[in-house]
């Protein structure tokens, strides 16, 4: 005999014992039937049937008093169909089992309301939306008075079949017939959002809190609502409505008790709602309940740097340290709160701890690299991304690694690197070869003494971008200047740099060394000195250009205060000493202060003002 056979034996049973002992009760209702007395035939050659036979028997019918009344006979079979669903489900069966389900609800459609849903929910997993929808309209003639059919119909409607003016009656009917129910409002405010009626989300809202519970969870849900009906698309929430949210934290907080989960998600949501001060102490209490809560800690550094409480932070995060030493994104935190304060060497530390605990991360290595060419360890930051190089095949750390080179003067040992960041680039199809890249490419071959691929390269960076090339314009017109070459072209670059960015000292600067070496002192000195004016901290270059400017013009005490300057700002420069020196020497020997004859020979290669030196990827 199958199971589900025996299963409705089993039923069977229930309702014949039931009738047999006086009373069938089924979901509530209790039928009162008379008794039965059996009376036995006392015959020694009775002979007695199995189980199943006795009560299938078509022989043997049912007495009247053993019958079911027709009222509840439906609802025995629906809970026969049940518990066939069951047991087949059990089996594995469940397209049989679903079948039985569905008799069940066909036979007493309001029967069992949790399983109305399930089913629904099932055919439309399946695609059969429409059938489902039927299951809970069946649900809903049967129980006109109890929101769960409501509450789904409305959920169909609006998230299976995206149709919400078809969703809100029906979720405006659950909230007339349970207006207690905080579910209603919840999915009618939904259906008046995906409606895009803001007003009457709002109202639905407003309706809810009269609700007044005091259940700390009901009022954080209102500030999710909230949050979502008010906040803009990138996250900014009006500062006009942060009083009513004000409002629904406090009344969560209010009931929190010692809840440190509420205390945490309250502060969650004050940031939320941009009012990170007042997340501040609901983090801090959430602390005061579980000190361990490493995530907590964390937000509240991030709740400190942001209110600008740097000191705080850190100290918020120093104390994480000691519950969680193995976290390497407090490591992280750290270094960029010690970057941020000035304290490099703090920063490095913690960035190289970060990097010991994290060593898969390519980003660790660049900010290791990047702090240790900030602190001059040149050769550090060069091992730290070679080593990146060979773990990970990435394009941004060879350019890194180029970088780290060019800015440690191995210039030569750079190209190859800056060329095989751009063919790995280019295989990769990423966008690192812009403007920058070529123009941090020709300063390094310019820097090496390749003066011709580094005008090609400097034009390149020029031809992507025109509009954001004024140091590469700038760079190309001074490395010809300061060479005697193309003066014509160079003067021309030097003016395009002015034009977007007229205050820049450093192209003022190039502007005057190109009316100098054109002849032009006049010109010459006035631009250099408005160069100096504009530069901060001061360049020895600058100050180089006008005292050689001053010697021309033959003012030579003038000439040897600038470049006395000069020396100061760059004490190791043998040429500026040396012009010092012959200064010094020419005015003991002359006191009149003859002009210099002829013009100073250009230095071999240019230097970069600060501007135009490679910048970091």
């Amino acid at each position: 005999m199958s199971t589900w056979r025996s299963a409705r034996v089993l039923l069977c049973i229930g309702a014949s014992a039931g009738a047999t002992f006086g009373a069938f009760e089924l979901r509530g209702q209790t039928v009162k039937v008379p008794l039965v007395t059996m009376v036995s035939t006392a015959s020694p050659a009775a002979r007695y049937r199995n189980l199943e036979d006795t009560f299938y028997s078509d022989i043997r019918p049912a007495t009247p008093q053993q019958q079911l009344p027709k009222s509840l006979e439906k609802k025995a079979d629906a809970q026969a169909s049940y518990m066939e669903g069951l047991l087949l489900e059990e089996e594995g069966d469940y397209e049989e089992a679903l079948a039985a389900y569905t008799r069940s609800l066909q036979l007493d459609p309001g029967g069992n309301p949790q399983l109305a849903v399930r089913i629904a929910h099932d055919y439309a997993k399946r695609g059969d939306v429409a059938n489902g929808i039927d299951v809970l309209k069946d649900l809903a003639k049967a129980r006109p008075n109890e929101p769960v059919a409501y509450l789904n119909l409305a959920y169909f409607y609006l998230k299976q079949l995206k149709k919400p003016e078809l969703a809100v009656k029906y979720a405006e009917q659950a909230v007339r017939v349970d207006p207690k129910n905080f579910t209603g409002y919840q999915t009618l405010f939904e259906v008046y959002l995906a409606l895009k009626q803001k007003n009457e989300a709002e109202s639905v809202l407003a309706k809810a809190q009269k609700l007044d519970s005091k259940d700390p969870n009901f009022w954080l849900s209102l500030v999710e609502l909230s949050v979502q009906l008010y906040a803009s698309d990138r996250g900014n929430f009006p500062s006009s409505k942060v009083g009513a949210v004000d409002l629904l934290l406090k009344n969560a907080a209010s009931f929190a008790g010692n809840d440190g989960n509420i205390f945490a998600k309250i502060a969650d949501d004050y940031v939320l709602i941009d009012q990170v001060a007042s997340a501040i102490p609901f983090y801090l209490k959430t602390l005061e309940l579980n000190k361990d809560n490493a995530d907590v800690r964390y937000k509240l550094a991030q709740s400190f740097l942001k209110t600008g409480q740097r000191d705080q932070a850190i100290r918020s995060l120093e104390e994480m340290l000691k519950a969680n030493p193995l976290k390497f994104e407090i490591y992280e935190f750290l270094a960029r709160l010690y970057e941020e304060a000035g304290n490099k060497e703090r920063a490095l530390s913690n960035y190289e701890q970060a990097l010991l605990l994290a060593p898969n991360q390519p980003e660790n290595y660049l900010h290791t690299a990047e702090v240790q060419l900030e602190l001059k360890k040149f050769d550090e930051a060069i091992s730290t991304l070679e080593e990146a190089r060979r773990r990970f095949p990435i394009p941004q750390i060879t350019y890194s690694l180029a970088i780290a080179l060019s800015t440690a003067k191995r210039y030569s040992d750079a190209l190859p690197i800056f060329e095989a960041a751009l063919q790995e680039a280019r295989s990769a199809d990423e966008e690192l070869v812009d403007g920058s890249f070529y123009f941090n490419y020709g300063a390094t071959a310019e820097q090496a003494g390749l003066v011709d691929k580094a005008a090609t390269l400097l034009r390149k960076s020029i031809e992507l971008d025109p509009s954001k090339a004024a140091q590469a314009y700038n760079y190309l017109g001074y490395m010809w200047v300061d060479r005697n070459l193309n003066l014509d072209e160079a003067g021309a670059m030097i003016r395009k740099a002015l034009e977007i960015e007229p205050d820049n000292g450093a192209f003022l600067d190039s502007l005057g060394w190109f009316y100098f070496k054109k002849g032009d002192l006049s010109r010459a000195i006035t631009e250099l000195l408005h160069a100096a004016d504009l530069i901060n901290p001061p360049d020895p270059v600058v100050y180089e250009h006008i005292g050689d400017t001053y010697r021309s013009l033959g003012n030579a005490s003038q000439a040897l205060s600038y470049w006395q300057k000069a020396l100061t700002l760059d004490p190791q420069n043998q040429s500026i000493a040396a012009k010092i020196d012959q200064a010094k020497a020419k005015m003991t020997s002359n006191p009149a202060n003859t002009p210099a004859s002829i013009l100073p020979a250009p230095s071999a290669t240019p230097r970069p003002t600060p501007e135009s030196s490679p910048v970091q990827p």
